[in-house]
């Protein structure tokens, strides 16, 4: 027979925050028109395949610790290391191929932002089945994310966190290819500076996810207008 599922708070979230991951790149493209960009579909979903050739290109980082069995903890931080190497490298030539405007840049930005958000939708689903599962597996896999400090992305507010999350990751990405169009030699600063961010939210996701995701939400507001500033 099979098992139900059950409406927990988490599941219940999940339905009502659902919308508004849909609705994360909507204040964008009012954005776009506010400051006279207009958006090139072709590149938008060029910014869709620049994200899925980063996460490839962080598939060597990933192999590696599992080959060398290294620890959870190291083996995450190792993985979030490559992060901004990985994607502001790819975000860079990928722009320097296409033309290096702003109308292109937007454009690639918001297409990362918008395969990020299906991927943050899909996480956070996964998230409330492994919240409804009881077996052997899944009491490991929690008993992981308590470990790794992860037992927050566990609480029923989390969804709705996650929506802010991806609103925000969608400036600091359309952002970070704005500033390429001002400087390509400014990827010095965003490489470490895309890890830092990554890593300053993981670790205060730990103790805090609201303190984690307002503090990021401000960061990454402050990338998106100083990029609009420069252009």
């Amino acid at each position: 027979m099979k098992s139900k599922i059950k409406l927990t708070p988490y599941i219940r979230n999940i339905i009502w925050a659902a919308p508004l991951y849909i609705l994360v790149p909507l204040p964008f493209f009012l954005l776009a028109h506010f400051i006279d960009i207009k958006i090139d579909s072709s590149s938008v979903l060029l910014g869709v395949l620049g994200w899925w050739l980063a996460l490839l290109l962080r598939l060597p980082a990933i192999l590696y610790v599992k080959l060398k069995k290294i620890d959870k903890k190291k083996s995450n931080k190792l993985i979030i290391g490559f992060s901004g190497p990985t994607e502001e490298i790819t975000r860079l030539v990928l722009l320097l191929i296409i033309g290096l405007n702003a109308p292109n840049a937007y454009s690639v930005g918001l297409g990362w932002a918008m395969i990020e958000v299906v991927y943050g939708l899909i996480q956070i689903i996964g998230i409330g089945v492994l919240e409804q599962k009881t077996g052997v597996e899944a009491e490991e896999a929690k008993n992981l994310m308590k470990q790794m400090g992860m037992d927050k992305s566990l609480a029923p507010a989390t969804p709705f966190w996650g929506a802010l999350e991806r609103f925000t990751a969608a400036s600091v990405h359309i952002g970070f290819s704005l500033l390429l169009v001002f400087s390509p030699y400014v990827i010095i600063l965003t490489i470490p500076l895309h890890s830092f961010i990554n890593f300053l939210v993981v670790k205060m996701n730990k103790t805090s996810i609201r303190k984690s995701q307002l503090s990021f939400l401000i960061i990454g507001l402050v990338i998106l207008l100083i990029s609009i500033i420069l252009k």
